[in-house]
């Protein structure tokens, strides 16, 4: 845990340079030392804390875990710039570059940030790690991750009944979801895996653009994607499907198999989600090709045939999206076909590794997962069942199990966390959900 002090040297350094841009412009040799001070004290913050939240308590400044209620007067100078701007609170997180800090520091000087547009302001500067927060979203674990999880699936929805209405789609939502689910990749990397598993069948077209981009971006975080790209690939695997609010709903909700014609239209529905995005503000180019390509498959086999030519040379993140599109797909339970385990997935996938999916990134899925990926539902050694929640994304072998069920098969009236070392040698193997008659969602 950070102390207090380290906290204070953070505010003083903050404060200090604040006050020397009232003195000196910022290339001036006496603030960039004053630069270099805060993101040193910064920097040793984030490297034992990952986040830092700086923001107001009923007016009094906090940093961290520490509120500042014994008069300081930098505390009392940061409080009043943070009550004049409306800004609550602000989240710094690890991967933060210098350059970032120091252009965040320029702008809330200036007073460009507010807390009407801040997270719009940092975005257009292409600052990330930087994002404005209310107080009750500064908690950490499985709350916050299920309003990030919530918060994208409210996106998406607001997205489908614009376009429906007729009219070009705002994107400050999605690009703010897709933030917020990037931060709590960084606070707690597995966590947002686990709500893969709710599998919502009326809400299936909601449910499976936020899962497909949930996997996407844990694929793209352990493929140590730069931020902006992470962003990208967060965006464009959030709206690959768009098209399909542009095709018959008939056609989409059809239990069983389609006739020629059907498929032919569903064959449209990249280039049709492409056209949206174009019209829509801040949907960069990439994310555009991940709409485009994601069904073009690894060897081009897919569809549409004709996309290959107008995307990038570097299909990397359309690759990854694939990826994430597939396993959603079979892990998802549908009117004409059983789900696949998320192990059973991974499986199904490494055969059609090196043509329709690009095997690095199988590959990569399989070791980011492990050998019971989060979300699944397994038994125990000692007979228990329980659902696993989280894992220590430092050793894989230890996980969170959710335990629902006891040795005798009797459903659990609390299901509590066992914290399990070794998994794989005290797991006997996954369990059906269905089978138990176990709905999953309502365990996350």
């Amino acid at each position: 845990m950070t102390n207090s002090s380290s906290y204070t040297l953070f505010l003083h350094a903050f404060n200090g340079v604040l006050n020397g841009l009232k003195l000196y412009p910022p290339q001036h040799p006496a603030c960039l030392k004053l630069y270099q001070s805060l993101w040193d004290n910064l920097q040793d913050i984030l490297a034992a804390e990952r986040t830092m939240t700086l923001g107001l308590i009923d007016d009094t400044l906090f940093i961290g875990d520490h509120l500042y209620t014994d008069g300081n007067a930098a505390a009392n100078q940061i409080a009043e710039k943070l009550t004049h701007f409306n800004i609550e609170g602000i989240e710094f997180s690890i991967g933060l570059q210098q350059q970032h800090l120091n252009e965040f520091v320029d702008l809330f000087n200036t007073g460009k940030l507010q807390g009407n547009n801040f997270n719009d302001v940092i975005y257009q500067a292409n600052i990330t790690h930087i994002r404005q927060v209310q107080r009750d979203n500064n908690a950490s674990g499985g709350n916050a991750c299920r309003k990030a999880y919530d918060g994208a699936i409210s996106a998406v929805r607001d997205l489908t009944e614009e376009i429906l209405n007729g009219k070009i789609p705002q994107s400050d939502k999605v690009i703010s979801s897709v933030d917020n689910m990037i931060h709590q990749m960084i606070k707690t990397p597995y966590a947002l895996v686990a709500l893969n598993m709710i599998k919502d069948y009326d809400d299936y077209t909601y449910g499976h653009s936020v899962n497909v981009s949930v996997i996407a971006l844990t694929i793209g975080r352990v493929y140590q994607l730069s931020p902006k790209s992470l962003r990208i690939l967060g965006i464009g695997s959030l709206l690959h499907d768009l098209g399909k609010l542009k095709i018959d709903p008939k056609i989409i909700k059809k239990a069983g198999q389609l006739s020629f014609s059907e498929y032919e239209q569903i064959k449209d529905h990249p280039e049709l989600g492409a056209q949206i995005a174009r019209e829509m503000e801040n949907i960069d180019r990439q994310a555009i090709d991940i709409i485009l390509g994601h069904h073009l498959h690894f060897d081009r086999s897919g569809y549409p045939h004709n996309a290959i030519t107008s995307m990038s040379s570097d299909t990397t993140l359309t690759d990854i999206t694939t990826i994430a599109d597939t396993y959603d797909a079979i892990t998802t339970l549908r009117a004409y076909r059983r789900p696949s385990t998320p192990r059973q997935a991974i499986a199904i996938m490494k055969k059609l590794a090196g043509v329709q999916l690009n095997p690095n990134f199988v590959h990569l899925l399989e070791q980011t997962l492990g050998s019971f990926p989060v979300g699944s539902l397994v038994r125990l050694i000692n007979n228990e069942i329980g659902l696993i929640v989280d894992m220590d994304a430092l050793n894989l072998e230890n996980s969170t199990i959710r335990i629902i069920k006891d040795d005798k098969g009797r459903s659990i009236d609390a299901p509590y966390d066992l914290q399990l070392t070794n998994s794989s040698l005290n797991i006997a193997g996954e369990v059906d959900p269905l089978s138990h008659d176990i709905d999953l969602k309502t365990l996350l």
